[in-house]
């Protein structure tokens, strides 16, 4: 092999592991595991301190915003009815409301509320448009 097939043979090991590399952690990334409210009440301490992503929905009437803080407060529940006190400091999504379906990311508090770093709600237009071709047929 000359020096130029092995400056080649270099470069596209580089190009090769780095994509290697992007998919890896991509995967691992978008393969995190979502709890229910009631699972991470279950985990007990073991819950604390650790990243969760945490799904459910806002519990009607519970919203509280302080836009001028940029502070969200309100209460997810899951399909046994537990439910879990939520802080978010920033931007509530267009979608957010009562029963939206939310995923929150983020830690619990030594007092059992869930501190938000990423707060993210489902788009209801693709259910909707989904539930209307059902009533159409």
């Amino acid at each position: 092999m000359n020096k130029a097939q092995k400056k080649f043979m270099a470069g596209a090991t580089i190009i090769v592991l780095a994509i290697s590399y992007l998919i890896f952690t991509g995967v691992q990334a978008s393969g995190s595991y979502y709890y229910t409210v009631s699972e991470v009440q279950s985990m007990g301490p073991k819950a604390k301190g650790i990243f969760l992503r945490l799904e459910g929905s806002v519990l009607p009437g519970t919203i509280a915003n302080d836009a001028a803080n940029l502070k969200l407060r309100f209460q997810i529940v899951d399909e046994s009815k537990k439910s879990m006190p939520v802080e978010y400091k920033g931007t509530a999504p267009d979608m957010f409301q009562d029963e939206t379906k939310v995923v929150v990311e983020g830690h619990l508090k030594d007092d059992g509320t869930f501190l938000a770093s990423k707060l993210l709600t489902s788009c209801p237009s693709r259910y909707d448009a989904a539930k209307e071709m059902k009533e159409a047929s």
